[in-house]
Formats: C-alpha cells, structure tokens, sequence
C-alpha cells in the first residue's frame, strides 16, 4: 500500500484479522503445549483446530463489532470538538480515528484476556471464566491483603515467582509466537490483503463494501442464530480438546453477565434481606434434624445421626473397585414388579434387586435430567428452575465425584445417547470444567445407528458403554464410567423386536412399553458383562435421572400423586463378589430415605477414600450464589493424585472447588446409611463412605 492512507474499510479490515490473529495464535500455543501432555488421535487434533477456527472467526467479527461502536462514539466526540474549534485544524476524519482508537482498544484487550488464559491454563488446564473472574475481582474489592496465597490470583503469583525459570520461559515462548504471529499478520496485510482491498474498491466501491459487510456478518454468524450452540454441540470426546476447541471470550462474557446480574441487581442481597442467612440456618436444621449436632459452620446441613446400616466394602480393599453408574431415563420405581397382562415388565432389574442393596425410599432433587445429574454428580441441590444447572453453573467449579475421583487416579468417563447441548444444557462445558475426562455423546456413533426422537436406543448405546468398559479394561485402569438411557423419554418410541415389546404395544401406556424394552436391552449388556469378567472388581449403581412425569392411569399433572412421581426414582448398588465381605454385606432392602445428593460424599468412599470436611476459614463458605473457594476437601494424604492430574491445592490455580451441597447445602443432609458421630474436639467432621470401607 505504499504511505498512502488507509481507508475506513482497510482499518476495518486490519483489525479484524488481528483479532482473529490474536485467538488463533492462543489457541495455536495451548494445542502445542497440551500435546504433550495428553496427545490426541488426529481426528481430534483436526476437529479441535477446526471449530477453535470457526469460534475465533466469530470471536474477530465480535470485537470488530464493539471496537466500530466504540469508535462511533469516539467518532461522535471529535466530530463535535471539530465543529467547535474551527480555528483549529484536526488531521483526518474523526470517524476513521474513532474507530481505529476502539480497534485498538479491543485489540490490547483481546491480547490481555490472551495472556491471562495462557497463564491460568498452564496451572489449572482450564480456560479464563467465572472462577477467574471472581477472583480478579475479589483482589480489587478486598480491603487488606493479609496474606499472600489468600486469592487464586496471589497463589498464581507465588507459583510463578517460585517457579521462575519454568514461567519465564513458558511466557517468552508464548510472547514469541504472538509476536510472530502479528508481525505475520502486518506483512501480509501491508504486502498483499492491503493492495488487493484497494484495488477493489477503486475498481468497484460499492461491491467490495457490501461483500465486506456480508463477509462480516458470514464469519460472525454462519447466517445462522445457533452458530454458537453447534460449536458447544461438536462431538469432541476429549474434555481436554473439548475445552480448547471453546473460544476463552465467551465464557468471560457469560461471566461477567453472572457477576453483573448477581452484584449489580443487587439479587444475592435481596435474598439475604428476605430471610437473613443465619436464620434460614437454623430453621432448616430445625426442620431437618431437631436436636441434632451439626457440628460444621462450613456445611451447615451435615449433622451426625445413626441409622440402618448400608452395604460396605470388604476391607482392605485391593485393588480399589471400578464404578459403573446407569442413570435409567425417567426411571420410576412404582413400576418396578409390575406385571401387565401377564407380561412382567421389569423382571431383569426385579431379580438384580435381589442381589443388591436397594433402597426404596431414594429421591431424586430434581424433576428433570439435568437436574438429576448434577444433584448426583455434585451433591447439589439445583435450584427450582427451567434452566438447566448445569448452564447456569458451568463457568463455577464443584468438587462432583468424577473430579473427586480423578484426584484418586481414575479415568471418569460419560456415554450418552443423546446431544451433549440439548436443550441448551451445557452439559459437556460443565463435565469437562468439573472432571470428567472424556464425553462420549450422540456425535461418537456412526450416522445409521438406530435412534428415537431423542437420541441413540439403548441398544447401541450399552454397545458403547461394553466397548469403553472393554477399553478401560484392556488398560488396566481403575475407571468412573456413567451412562444415561434415552428409550424411557416420551414418545417412547422402541423397536418391536422382541415378542413382549409387541404384545405391549398393544395396551395403552406407552411406558410400560419402553421399560420393558429397556430391561431386555439392559439384561444383555449387564449379563454379557457379568460373563465375559468385565465387572470384576466394579461396584454398580443404578438409578433414574428422575421419576416419570405423570401419574399411573392418569394424563392430571395437578394432583399430588403427580408431583411427587417426578422424584420416584429408585437406587440400586450391586458388588461384584471379589469386593464383599459376607459377613459385612448381604443384599437387601434398605428403607432409609436419601437422595441424589448423597451419592458423591458416598461413591469416594467406594476406593477407601473420605470426604474431610474443614472447619469455615472464609466468609463466602455459605453465601448463596457465590462460588466456594479455597476448600482441601480430602486435605494432604498419601492417596492424592496417582496419575499427575490437577488435585494439588498448594499449586496456585489450581481449582477453587465448591464442596458437595454448593451454596445451598454443603453437603447431604441424609446419608445412604448410617454415619458415626464425630468427636467434637477434632477440627474436622470426616464422611465416611458408606458403601465404602467400615
């Protein structure tokens, strides 16, 4: 291009390549450094690199968006300050030198965001989001700073002074490559993309204008509302490249809406002026357990108690035990035992309850999927909406089981059926921001699978699920693999294979139907398991996501009966014989109430593990809508990490974890089975697992 000057629509283009430079050279650098750590197969790599593409394209046309309107504002400024100092002579259009301040703007601002994932990524493999944002915000907001570590921000810091030949060159690499990366962007465009943009609009303005704008709108949007939503939907398997395929800008922007929505509307204080914390304590602990010792200020819903007994693990256990978990669709233990015209609807899961511990009064916290997983995964009670939890929160770190277990050194994986987006859920950016190492979803299997409305039938999906316990078999690593049914979900639409699905078919519950089918596909992957040794050494839960939705014999979804059939779900555990002790376990029915939220603080228990709850060190232990922070829920122990994964909480960055019960309960109110009473002069209340070791 010479000196001669650049056009509005060149400006406008510069910037925007350098934006997408920018987040291309970012990811570029995290996919380098994470190979090898954690090498990918080269589908993976390619998809990972393609959809961070497409994310950055859009991210770029974002930012060149915000740096246009705040250059129109500038803009608006000079024009004015022109007109009103006419004597003075003010170089160039105020316009082009709005908009080129606001790129510039949004460019060092892309580069810091940059720099601050690269640095919170290399401490805890995650991108920059609510956590990070929060504990930016806490340095500026806090009155003192006592201390160095008080904040993950500090804590960074340290690490990175402590660790200063590592850091210095991880940084300088970094700097390096994005530096490159911009001198690469400023020949091209000086040397190439520039004078072919000016011939263009020489030759033909207004074309090459509303090409611009259409290229912009194009790279931005795909021409399509939910562009953003088939990026969260990519079946990436790897949580690891699953993250790094996601563009860093859109989970800050998410977190800042939270942050503006939870301290600026004020709703956190409204709450608290309604009904003060310490009064909702001591009313739900009143209602809860009257009389109890709660003994913990941090969890202020764990009391001791002593009940009937649950199933325990033969001590010591060794190996530590494999966890299989089967959330069943809709899952409704009223029809458990049932016989319909003549046809037993569930006889597989009638005999397995035979040999198992079940427990006949579970409950799920929630009247739909989401809300199931996440109470079962992170002991938290959602809260009573149509969100899903896991949208609302994926941006927030829980300590749920697969990350409790991953510190332990399991594998956590999750076969589903069904997209890992339906509905907006989230549920991929949430497993993976909270443990889970891989998420297989409806994007792993082959197109002609068979499939319903909802996704994948059983059928094929519990072909997946034997594969990967095949797999994680063959490696000889102890594994969580968990796996959600579809075929129970309306419409209930099943494949009339077998004689008793079709002589079902004829009567008019569908349901019935899809359950039966449900057991016959669940008799074969279990069995085939089961005979093939595939369950040695493996402890297996099954249970329903929640219950169904309607009323037996009834379409009324106003009655009690209806309500309450939404949480019906049942809960079985079954050993496999090499892990019990006879004199300790025997199967039965257990008729202690519990729920969802009381499998994480019970599942760890399973590999000899304790759920050690610290006493309140901080002031935001119990606040509602406030992530938890600061938390060494098992402490320092000689079973931490065994597989080099992220469970060291003296590394600064690391993850600041919500204990089980989130804001609202810190942990179950109601065990499985009974919980001896902790002494009082100990500084610490310890859960033990109550399947687990007694």
């Amino acid at each position: 291009m010479g000196s001669a000057p650049w056009s509005l629509s060149s400006t406008l283009v510069f910037w925007w390549g350098l934006c997408l430079v920018i987040q291309s050279a970012l990811r570029m650098f995290l996919v380098a450094m994470t190979i090898t750590r954690e090498p990918p197969t080269a589908a993976t790599l390619a998809t990972t690199l393609r959809v961070g593409f497409r994310t950055d394209l859009m991210g770029a046309a974002g930012g060149i968006v915000i740096a246009a309107v705040l250059g129109l504002v500038i803009g608006a400024g000079l024009a004015l300050a022109k007109r009103w100092r006419k004597g003075q002579a003010v170089p160039g259009s105020p316009w082009k030198v709005g908009i080129t301040v606001g790129a510039v703007v949004v460019a060092l601002l892309m580069l810091a965001v940059a720099t601050a994932d690269m640095g919170y990524y290399r401490y805890s493999q995650r991108r920059v989001d609510l956590v990070f944002l929060e504990s930016v915000i806490d340095v500026f907001s806090s009155p003192t700073r006592a201390r160095l570590d008080s904040s993950l921000v500090d804590r960074q810091t340290a690490a990175q002074l402590a660790d200063g030949a590592g850091w210095v060159g991880y940084a300088a690499t970094f700097a390096g490559g994005m530096a490159a990366a911009i001198v690469a962007w400023w020949l091209a465009f000086t040397r190439a993309v520039g004078p072919l943009l000016r011939r263009c609009l020489a030759a033909a303005p207004r074309t090459s204008v509303s090409v611009l704008v259409l290229a912009l709108i194009a790279t931005g949007t795909s021409f399509d509302r939910e562009a953003r939503f088939h990026v969260y939907r990519v079946p990436i398997a790897s949580s690891t490249y699953y993250t790094l395929a996601q563009n860093p800008f859109w989970s800050l922007w998410d977190s800042l809406e939270q942050v503006i929505g939870a301290r600026v509307a004020g709703t956190e204080a409204a709450l608290l002026r309604t009904v003060p914390e310490e009064t909702a304590v001591r009313v739900t602990r009143e209602t809860v357990a009257p009389g109890a010792t709660f003994p913990s200020p941090r969890y202020p819903l764990v009391h001791t108690m002593v009940g009937e007994a649950g199933g325990r693990l033969a001590r010591p256990v060794q190996p530590r035990p494999s966890i299989l978990v089967i959330f069943v669709e809709g899952l409704d233990r009223r029809f458990l035992g049932r016989t319909v015209r003549g046809i037993r609807v569930t006889p597989f899961l009638d005999r397995l309850r035979g040999e198992s511990v079940y427990f006949e009064h579970f409950f799920s916290n929630g009247a739909s999927t989401f809300h199931g997983l996440f109470a079962s995964f992170c002991s938290a009670l959602p809260r009573f909406s149509r969100l899903s939890p896991t949208r609302t929160n994926y941006g927030s770190d829980f300590l749920c089981l697969p990350e409790a277990l991953k510190r332990g050194g399991y594998r956590s994986e999750m076969v589903i059926g069904q997209s890992r987006e339906r509905g907006q859920s989230h549920l991929g950016l949430f497993m993976a921001r909270n443990g889970l190492d891989a998420l297989h979803d409806e994007g792993t299997f082959a197109p002609k699978t068979p499939r319903n409305r909802l996704g994948v039938l059983d059928s094929a999906l519990f072909d997946l699920v034997r594969s990967r316990v095949e797999t994680l078999h063959a490696a000889d690593r102890l594994f969580f693999l968990a796996t959600l049914t579809t075929s129970t979900h309306h419409p209930f639409a099943v494949p009339p294979d077998h004689p008793e699905v079709r002589a079902l078919r004829e009567q008019s519950d569908s349901y019935v139907t899809a359950l039966r089918y449900l057991d016959i596909e669940f008799e074969r992957f279990f069995s085939g398991l089961r005979r093939d040794g595939l369950l040695r050494n493996t402890v297996v839960l099954i249970l329903g996501d929640h219950g169904r939705h309607l009323r037996i014999g009834r379409t009324g979804r106003t009655d009690p009966e209806a309500l309450a059939g939404n949480f019906l779900a049942p809960l079985f555990v079954w050993m496999d014989a090499s892990l019990v002790d006879p004199t300790i376990f025997r199967p039965r029915t257990v008729s202690l109430v519990a729920s969802q939220v009381d499998l994480p603080p019970t599942s760890p228990g399973l590999p000899g593990r304790q759920y050690r709850v610290p006493e309140q060190r901080r002031r935001e232990s119990a606040r509602p809508g406030r992530p938890q922070r600061d938390l060494d829920v098992f402490g320092p122990s000689a079973d931490g990490p065994r597989d080099g994964s992220r469970g060291d909480r003296s590394v600064p960055g690391a993850r600041r974890d919500r204990p089980p019960g989130g804001a609202t309960a810190a942990a179950p109110a109601v065990p499985l089975c009974d919980r001896e009473p902790a002494p009082r002069a100990k500084p610490a209340m310890v859960h033990p697992g109550v399947l687990g070791p007694g």
